[in-house]
């Protein structure tokens, strides 16, 4: 997995905007316009007499006012800042049937699917025909394939039905891995054995090299293994039958495949890596030689499988869960052939099923909803427009920068994130438990830091290799998604044996997020992230301090987060700290840890190891910005309303236990009380008392970077 950090909702879908109240409502006025209006109702006259008061005062903000009704009393500042900001807001926010999250980040992604899904209405009916290759055309025609049903019933599994009678009528365990080497080299489809990634070598990010993959754990181990999520298991397996009997296996055919799927799952759980564990390169960067690889994978003719994924030849592969890996060479034995073929065959069904014919995709979407509580589906117009996005990417993250991106606005974040760089290098250099040394280290990865705003000056490769057939010249949605698999195979193959190109982008403009990539040692904003509630040119200092400023100092602060903190300032994984130095690291690392397991959500405790990384860069980001504005309580108490006015979030109870369960952030509600609960710069401005339910004693606050 490439470790790249990013600010929200990191592997749950943060792209899928189901649940996205105001954005849907084709009368609301602009983002703009709703995050003004709500910030004047959720505050009212207070924050803006609270802000004069402080301006002439300098020193505190006295927020008493407004105690009058039963809505003030209910809720206090004091007790939950993130509920006394937010709760009028939230209180206008209903989740829809079709939805299981709101926050901004999936309202914005709405308002530029929208937009997009516009663009995508106009090609289809213009009664225009356009030169291959253009990207009208790719958008076009794709549409077709999408929305054109019949087609897709008719289709079938047409294109996969030869892969998947390879692996069907596998009679050994030596046919059944060459099949799966097969699908994986030619588009990379990975379930068992025989998936890879190439990515940029932790050791020398200058160079790229084979990761061998894990299996596929399906819902995950998090799932399988947790105390409260076993009915979400269940209802997993009975999607596992619906998939096999719509396979067409008979109803005691899919019972036992769906028994021996169960089996391998759970055993090849036991033996995965925690989601935490993956982002630990001691434990996730195995130097193997194709030698050691046969040793490994004792089963398997590794140099055959090799070269049927194209990429022997190679100095060094590297694999990402040794134990894992042993638990799958153990499970290659004959006895165990159907039931491994059985997986496999459900994983392949599973990851085209929306793609493939009405029936398959129904299952697939109502499999999702049910995970994440939605108790009805988007109607077919919106699913297959949304899917055609997602499809052509870079097709629509072009149409999106010519018309929402503009270069003051990058000017200006520009200046603000250099303002954070030279801030960041001042917290660094008061750290009394780092060495000199150490600290000219630190500053020297802050001084080559890449910043990457808005889209990339070149586009890529893969835009221009990936052509879409049209259903007149036989193309199907099916075998358009293989083309767009085969493009990235080929794209990443290409890559091996040259040097990395740090210029490349592989986030689109119209995301909404930003990240920090420590092989790069660069921090990223697409365009679509500079826009309210993070960004507004004509917002106060304070709050675009707490805005996008708390946004850049997140991703800066991802740099020294127990992960970023084992890579140096050229992106090589190198212990770069002295051993002293990293005891008193995971000594402050473990308290954080201990602090964050003491907040819950729906009576299920925070798992502070899974979402150290991001509590590490949110209590940094937070150090950054306060000592920016230092003693301006007015720009103070914006900034602190701002930041937790960004992370207002609504959930169904089934997406807030998904979160829990598989997200490296807190939740949101998490990310402002825990974090303003410990930082000093809260309490100076605030009428905060022991009694309080946000007080936390001084030597109880927790933070790498103060």
């Amino acid at each position: 997995m490439a470790v790249i950090l990013t600010l929200q909702l990191a592997g749950c879908d943060a792209g899928d905007d189901k649940g996205n109240a105001i954005a849907e409502s084709d009368g609301k006025t602009s983002i703009k316009d709703l995050f003004h209006d709500s910030v004047k109702e959720d505050n009212g006259k207070q924050r803006e007499t609270d802000a004069e008061t402080a301006g002439e005062q300098d020193s505190s903000v006295d927020m008493t006012e407004d105690t009058d009704t039963d809505d003030d009393e209910d809720v206090r500042y004091q007790d939950d800042y993130y509920e006394f900001v937010n709760k009028n807001l939230l209180s206008k926010i209903e989740l829809a049937a079709t939805d299981a999250h709101w926050d901004w980040f999936g309202e914005l992604n709405a308002v530029v699917s929208n937009e997009m899904e516009n663009i995508t209405e106009e090609l289809a009916n213009d009664g225009k025909t356009y030169e291959k290759g253009t990207s009208e055309q790719k958008i076009k025609d794709m549409y077709e394939c999408v929305t054109d049903m019949e087609n897709r019933n008719e289709t079938g599994l047409g294109p996969l039905k030869p892969h998947m009678d390879s692996i069907r009528n596998a009679s050994s365990i030596d046919e059944y891995v060459d099949a799966l080497a097969h699908l994986s080299g030619e588009f990379g489809f990975s379930s068992i054995v025989g998936g890879y990634s190439i990515m940029q070598d932790k050791a020398d990010p200058s160079q790229y090299s084979v990761y061998m993959m894990y299996a596929d754990t399906l819902i995950g181990k998090e799932y399988i293994e947790g105390e409260n999520t076993q009915e979400y298991v269940d209802l997993y397996l009975d999607y596992i039958n619906d998939m096999f009997m719509e396979f067409g296996m008979t109803a005691q055919e899919a019972a036992v495949s769906t028994d021996s799927v169960e089996g391998l799952l759970r055993d090849i759980c036991s033996s995965t890596l925690t989601t935490e564990q993956l982002y630990d390169p001691s434990l996730t960067y195995n130097v193997y030689t194709q030698q050691d690889l046969q040793k490994l994978y004792t089963n398997v003719d590794v140099p055959k499988m090799l070269k049927t994924l194209r990429v022997n030849g190679q100095d060094k592969y590297i694999v990402m869960d040794v134990e894992q890996a042993k638990k799958i060479n153990s499970l290659l034995v004959e006895e165990n052939l159907q039931a491994l073929k059985d997986y496999s065959t459900f994983v392949m069904l599973n990851d085209t099923a929306k793609y493939a014919n009405a029936n398959y995709a129904k299952l697939s979407d109502d499999m999702q909803n049910a995970l994440y509580g939605i108790t009805e589906s988007w109607g077919d117009e919106k699913t297959w427009k949304r899917l055609t996005q997602e499809l052509l990417p870079w097709e629509f993250g072009m149409i999106y920068v010519k018309d929402h991106f503009s270069a003051k606005d990058k000017e200006d974040v520009e200046k603000m994130i250099e303002q954070i760089l030279e801030e960041y290098e001042t917290i660094i250099n008061r750290q009394e438990w780092m060495s000199e040394a150490t600290k000219k280290k630190a500053v020297r990865k802050l001084e080559t830091m890449q910043v990457k705003i808005g889209y990339p000056d070149k586009w890529p490769a893969e835009r221009d290799m990936m052509q879409v057939t049209p259903i007149s010249e036989g193309g199907s949605l099916l075998s358009n998604l293989l083309v767009s698999m085969q493009v990235s195979i080929d794209d990443s193959l290409s890559k091996l044996g040259t040097k990395v190109d740090r210029a490349e982008w592989d986030v689109t403009p119209q995301t909404i997020n930003a990240m920090y990539d420590p092989l790069n040692n660069e921090i990223v904003f697409p365009a679509a992230i500079l826009q309210a509630p993070f960004y507004d040119r004509n917002n106060s200092y304070g709050a675009n301090m707490g805005g996008i400023g708390f946004v850049i100092a997140h991703e800066v602060s991802h740099a020294f987060d127990s992960t970023g903190a084992l890579y140096d300032e050229y992106g090589n994984y190198n212990v770069w700290w002295t051993e002293k130095e990293m005891d008193e690291y995971k000594k402050m690392s473990q308290s954080i840890i201990d602090y964050y397991n003491n907040y819950e959500m729906m009576g299920v405790k925070v798992n502070g190891e899974l979402t150290l990384m991001e509590n590490i860069a949110d209590l940094g980001a937070m150090t950054c910005i306060t000592s920016i504005i230092g003693e301006d309580a007015a720009a103070l108490d914006e900034a602190f309303g701002q930041m937790t006015y960004n992370w207002a979030s609504e959930d169904t109870a089934s997406f807030m236990m998904y979160l829990l369960n598989t997200d490296t952030h807190s939740p949101n509600k998490v990310r402002v009380n825990a974090v303003l609960s410990s930082c000093d710069a809260f309490y100076r401005i605030y009428d905060i008392k022991e009694s309080d339910g946000m007080y936390v004693a001084p030597e109880k606050r927790v933070g790498i970077w103060k």
